[in-house]
Formats: C-alpha cells, sequence, structure tokens
C-alpha cells in the first residue's frame, strides 16, 4: 500500500481520521499488531520505530543502509537517520563502511541474553541437540514464535553438513515448516485457532490448499507425537519436529536435512521419535 505510513495503519483499522500520525508499519506484522494499536495513546510509537530498526537485522542482514533500512521500515529515511544515529550513540549500532551499512554490535546481546539465561537453552539443551544432530546427520533446532513466524534459539547441525544453513535469530515462517506446525499443535485450542485465523489472513487464497495441510501436520503430532514436512518451507529439504512444552510455553524442536541425504522414512521411524524423547527430556529442564 503507498502513501504515508500512517495513513496506511489507518485504511488498515477502517479508522483513518484517528489514527495516529506517528503510526508505522511493523516487519512481519501478520497479526496486525500495528492497525491494532493505531489510535491506542499509550504505545509509544517511538520506541516501535526504534524496536523495529533492530528487528530488520538477521543473520541474512548482517549490515543495512538507510536507504534499505527505510524501504524494510516504511519510515522516511530522515525518521531512520535519526533512529541508527541514536542507536549507535547507544552502542546498539556501529557503522561499518564508508557508504554508511549500520550493522547491530555485541551490545545488542543484552537484549536478548536474559531470555535465553531463562531458558537455560545453553545449559541443558545445547550439548543433547549435538549429540542428535551428529547421530542421525540433521541439523537440531530449537524455537519459538515470533508473531507468525518462528525464530530459533539454538541450532546444532553435524560437523559435515554446510548446505543447510540456520543459527540463532533465523527464522521459518509457521505454516509452512515442520516447527510452526509442531508449535501449533502443542498450544490450548484458543491460542491455535486464533493464530490459525490470522495465519489464514496472511495467506490469503493459498489458505485453501495450505491450511488442510497444516491441519495434517496437527493431526500427525497428535497421532504420533510429530510431524514430518518434505520440501514446503524449503525446496528439497525434509523436517521433522515436535512440541516442546516447557514452564513458561510452549516451544518446538526439529531436525531436518536435504532431501539427497536423508528420506521420510528415516524421519518416521528414527529421527521423529528421538525427537519426541529429547523434548520429554528438556521439558522439565527449560524455563523458569
Amino acid at each position: 500500500m503507498k502513501g504515508k505510513p500512517g495513513r496506511a495503519l489507518a485504511v488498515m483499522s477502517g479508522r483513518e481520521d484517528s489514527t495516529s500520525r506517528s503510526a508505522v508499519p511493523l516487519l512481519d506484522d501478520e497479526e496486525g499488531i500495528g492497525a491494532a494499536h493505531a489510535e491506542d495513546r499509550r504505545f509509544v510509537w517511538a520506541l516501535a520505530r526504534g524496536l523495529e530498526i533492530l528487528r530488520a537485522f538477521g543473520p541474512e542482514r548482517t549490515a543495512l543502509s538507510v536507504g534499505r533500512l527505510s524501504a524494510m521500515t516504511g519510515m522516511a529515511k530522515p525518521t531512520v537517520s535519526r533512529l541508527t544515529h541514536t542507536l549507535a550513540a547507544l552502542g546498539y549500532l556501529r557503522v561499518v563502511d564508508k557508504r554508511g551499512h549500520y550493522a547491530p554490535t555485541p551490545a545488542v546481546l543484552t537484549l536478548g541474553y536474559p531470555v535465553l539465561s531463562a531458558l537455560k537453552v545453553q545449559d541443558v539443551a545445547t550439548a543433547p541437540m549435538r549429540e542428535l544432530a551428529e547421530a542421525t546427520g540433521c541439523l537440531v533446532g530449537l524455537g519459538a514464535r515470533d508473531r507468525l513466524s518462528m525464530v530459533f534459539a539454538e541450532c546444532t547441525p553435524p560437523s559435515w553438513l554446510v548446505t543447510l544453513r540456520l543459527g540463532t535469530g533465523s527464522r521459518v515462517p509457521m505454516a509452512t515448516s515442520a516447527l510452526g506446525r509442531a508449535f501449533l499443535a502443542g498450544l490450548g485450542e484458543a491460542e491455535r485457532d486464533y493464530l490459525l485465523g490470522r495465519l489464514a489472513l496472511r495467506h490469503g487464497a493459498e489458505w485453501e490448499a495450505l491450511g488442510p495441510r497444516v491441519a495434517d501436520g496437527i493431526e500427525q503430532v497428535r497421532a504420533r507425537g510429530f510431524c514430518i514436512v518434505d520440501g514446503e518451507w524449503q525446496r528439497d529439504v525434509r523436517t521433522a519436529a515436535c512440541p516442546l512444552i516447557t514452564a513458561d510455553g510452549v516451544m518446538g524442536l526439529m531436525a531436518g536435512a536435504p532431501g539427497y541425504t536423508i528420506t521420510n522414512e528415516i524421519l518416521e521411524n528414527e529421527v521423529g521419535p528421538r525427537l519426541v524423547e529429547l523434548a520429554a527430556k528438556l521439558s522439565p529442564l527449560i524455563g523458569s
């Protein structure tokens, strides 16, 4: 939708005249978070804009220019320039080249470290995940929901696998990944129905074909504890995943590999059951 960001959110919410002038589109906002808060006087859009700048970076986007950040966030370049200057002054960003590209600094880790520390992922999950990765030849990942995607809190590939590139902070779509479907299966009915409704809106006409596949993944988890997705999230990649219920909520545990290295039969008979066994072991150990 073209035009000023505030106007775009106003049209989305159907309340153009009273929409906050400070409202901006939010990244990966398939849930309509921005539209829901466009008229909320307690919602601080200046803070939201700064956080969206930090969210724009990722494993595949380690350095971004003001122009690129502007295009991604829908904010005007002068606004992005002020925000990046402020974040750099606070030590969260740094200029990495003469063209003015910005990159996150290690200080950003202070924002996520309390979460990972509370989950105790590195203390209790990394070693058994690495053991499973080496035994099965699969990348093993632990992920949690971020809007309508899944973000990895930990990834452990086998030592020889270089073709499947995922790491901590990488994201996969909820609807087309085994990780996302396993997560949905682990939720209570009300929360699951809410997210399925948001996913239907997000995918539009595609949902007619995609929705039944998501439902089938949820049924697979109910029937045997895990689900399998073959080539949907990423072509020629096969994955299995199961829910991991922690003291703080639901996460997902997955194992995947390129299709030429693993068959669905191996996922079905070996990898999937071992994932369920590992999830049961980690469940009481992760979280507060």
